[in-house]
């Protein structure tokens, strides 16, 4: 038993939500400067890729395997909630997932 007051945060859950806080707030501040410098100059967007990036075969890889991790993460989560019972959810994620493998084609 606590003697915690209904409605008020614990000190453990109070930090971790600050630092979540101030994470989200950092990746927010680094999304809207790249969207910025995008918009500014987009040559210099280009410019901060690494130079093993922009060899032939390297991007394709690249967009191969963060294609692969995403379809898996939706059929993990569909996975997940299908055995919470929701199946419609579960449903639609893996329709999202089958409609990405076509984009293999592309890459």
């Amino acid at each position: 038993m606590t003697d915690q007051q209904p409605g008020t945060v614990g000190m453990n859950e109070g930090t971790n939500n600050l630092t979540l806080g101030i994470a989200v707030a950092i990746l927010g501040i680094i999304v809207f400067a790249l969207a910025g410098l995008a918009v500014i100059d987009p040559v210099a967007l280009i410019g901060l890729a690494p130079v093993w990036l922009t060899r032939p075969g390297h991007a394709s890889g690249i967009a191969a395997t963060a294609l692969t991790l995403a379809i898996s993460g939706l059929l993990y989560q569909a996975v997940r909630i299908a055995n919470r019972g929701n199946d419609e959810t579960a449903t639609w994620l893996t329709l999202a997932a089958l409609l990405m493998v076509p984009w293999f084609s592309l890459i």
